[in-house]
């Protein structure tokens, strides 16, 4: 099976309409749950709507600037790291000289 980045890629550089149609073939059962949350009167119209925005997002999408797995990790790490030591300090009086 292709990767959602690789179709992306795909779609971005070559204009490619089965990657395209493969893209909106696996964000279908998203699209569809969502509907549910709607009257019947709106779901065609945002049905509609929910396919543009998908096709959208992956004409627009930067992947250049997405982390990878380890670096998406390590940032999570740097982030808690941050906030554990900023509740850290928090906890304890300033001592003044």
């Amino acid at each position: 099976m292709t990767r959602l980045i690789d179709l992306t890629k795909k779609v971005q550089k070559y204009n490619d309409a089965e990657s395209l149609e493969i893209v909106l073939t696996l964000f279908e059962p998203k699209i569809r749950a969502s509907l549910k949350e709607t009257s019947p009167q709106e779901q065609t119209d945002l049905y509609q709507e929910l396919k543009i925005r998908v096709i959208e997002i992956i004409r627009k999408y930067d992947y250049n600037n997405t982390y990878g797995f380890w670096e998406f990790t390590n940032r999570l790490k740097e982030q808690h790291g941050t906030e554990h030591q900023a509740k850290e300090n928090s906890n304890y009086p300033v001592k003044h000289s």
